[in-house]
């Protein structure tokens, strides 16, 4: 029954799982298990691209003011400190754990975004093959901590 529920209606078996969740009932009313685990799952899945969607954004940021700079600089650096925030929010002690580790990945996706974006302006993207940030900067080293346009 839960399970046809599940299929009709999501949000209302959201709320139905709510609700035996908080009465801890068994029977008729017995808790979907395996739609269930699926979907405490799937939150955690989201919540981890959450964060790895900030991580890009900052390290795409992160590239452009190293990399272009230019005047419109101040207002990178503004989102940065708006992504670092979102990021620290959803951060996780597990999360915190794990995406470092993803780190180079997240990286050489916004380095080659980055640079389509750039081939579309006719300019090249110079930036290294692999991430010269730590989890530190991505982070925020200091509180308003960015990198340096290069030479």
């Amino acid at each position: 029954m839960a399970d046809d529920l599940y299929e009709r209606d999501y949000y209302a078996w959201t709320k139905a799982q709510a609700a035996a969740l908080r009465a801890r009932r068994s029977g008729a009313n017995a808790l979907d298990y395996d739609n269930l685990a699926e979907e405490v799952e799937t939150l955690g899945r989201s919540e981890r691209r959450a964060c790895l969607s900030q991580i890009d954004n900052i390290l795409t940021h992160f590239l452009k003011l190293a990399y272009l700079g230019g005047p419109d600089a101040p207002h990178w650096k503004v989102e940065i400190a708006a992504f670092r925030k979102d990021l620290r929010r959803d951060l996780t002690p597990s999360l915190r754990a794990s995406l470092p580790a993803d780190l180079p990945s997240v990286y050489a996706d916004a380095r080659d975004i980055l640079a389509r974006e750039l081939a579309l302006r006719d300019v090249t993207l110079e930036a290294p093959a692999d991430c010269p940030y730590t989890w530190e900067d991505v982070l925020g080293r200091g509180v308003d901590w960015t990198p340096e346009p290069s030479a």
